[in-house]
């Protein structure tokens, strides 16, 4: 979905634009979520929440928002911001978030997952506690996403636990919603697996009308037409089942979507031939999650290129933005426009030497800029 070449308008943008700065495409955002849409059409009901720990940015959340696209937060920094970009609805799940937070985030309309059993009994001894929660469930790792040898995530509940069944007996508090998330879906086996075990889990949860797959769907569509298989057999799973499904896509919404522009600060060679190109940003502060490549140089220069390294503004030897980047004739002050930098990239920055964030626009077609 969306676009690695970035458009005209965000060109022209990128000739002027104070650098560092990262540059969102409005347009690629609606029609990334115009294509979950569609490709999501096979369910009876379902919603579609960002989610905010791959970007923050005011006037992208906004936008979202009027969109109808509701948000997936973890924090009280998330939580406001989705409040004040005016995103609906909002589910909320963390290991970090105390009881009494989650209650009031409940009084206020959030849809509140509970992740863990002492979390559970944190909010339920607050008063009033909510008469409706989510619960958040265990599952299996995807076989890719076990780096660390573990099978199960760390997150959520056993369905099965006698103490989680304890607690809820006790009380008036209804579990209605059941959510999973667990690094990548990838496949349509994948979504198949974890449709299975939140319908299993029907049966000890009679009361749940709402069904929480999470996110994780970037690989899933790296082809569309698997994605939509995918799709397809989650909706026959889910046939007759009274439920609506949440999605909650983050990196997929808006990676494409960003444009890193930098300007050169100096250019220089190496005794191998490759030349070495400072910029005014820093890979190792904004690069965490992704590997991002050059799509456009202004100016555009004719002549034969060599292949260069892009260095970053810090002192760290490894901050490099760009390994092998193609350039003939660079110069100080020229600009480079990274792409798939609109998740992932402000929200997770590092800042050595407290160069601080980059500056942030987001760019239509039709409309300008705002910042």
């Amino acid at each position: 979905m969306g676009s690695s070449t970035p458009g005209e308008a965000i060109l022209r943008s990128a000739r002027t634009v104070t650098t560092p700065a990262l540059l969102y495409d409005l347009d690629a955002v609606t029609a990334t979520v115009r294509e979950l849409r569609e490709d999501t059409a096979p369910f009876p009901k379902s919603v579609l929440l960002f989610a905010l720990k791959a970007n923050r940015f005011p006037p992208l959340l906004r936008h979202l928002a009027d969109l109808g696209v509701g948000a997936d937060v973890a924090s009280p920094a998330e939580y406001r911001a989705a409040r004040e970009a005016g995103m609906d609805p909002i589910s909320v799940t963390g290991p970090g978030l105390t009881g009494d937070r989650l209650a009031a985030m409940a009084e206020q309309g959030a849809l509140v997952d509970v992740d863990g059993v002492d979390q559970l009994r944190s909010l339920l001894q607050t008063r009033p506690s909510p008469r409706e929660i989510g619960l958040r469930l265990r599952v299996p790792m995807a076989e890719q996403d076990r780096t660390s040898g573990r099978r199960a995530s760390r997150f959520g509940v056993d369905p099965a636990d006698p103490e989680l069944h304890r607690l809820l007996a006790g009380t008036d508090t209804r579990v209605v919603r059941l959510h999973v998330h667990s690094g990548e879906i990838g496949t349509p086996d994948r979504a198949d697996l974890l449709t299975s075990a939140l319908t299993t889990c029907l049966r000890a949860f009679p009361q749940v009308r709402e069904l929480n797959l999470g996110g994780g769907l970037t690989t899933l569509y790296t082809d569309r037409q698997q994605a939509r298989r995918a799709w397809k057999r989650v909706a026959e799973r889910l046939a007759g089942a009274p439920v609506r499904v949440l999605l909650e896509p983050g990196m997929l919404t808006t990676a494409l979507a960003g444009y890193l522009v930098v300007r050169l600060r100096s250019v220089d060679g190496f005794p191998d031939g490759r030349g070495y190109a400072v910029a005014d940003a820093s890979g190792w502060n904004l690069f965490t999650w992704g590997s991002p490549r050059v799509v456009a140089r202004l100016p555009e220069r004719d002549g034969p290129g060599r292949p260069h390294l892009i260095g970053g503004v810090t002192c760290y030897e490894n901050d490099v933005l760009a390994e092998e980047v193609s350039l003939s004739d660079p110069r100080p002050g020229d600009r480079l426009v990274f792409n798939a930098s609109g998740a992932y990239t402000a929200s997770m920055m590092r800042d050595l030497h407290g160069w601080g964030p980059p500056h942030q626009e987001v760019v239509r077609a039709e409309g300008g800029r705002n910042t």
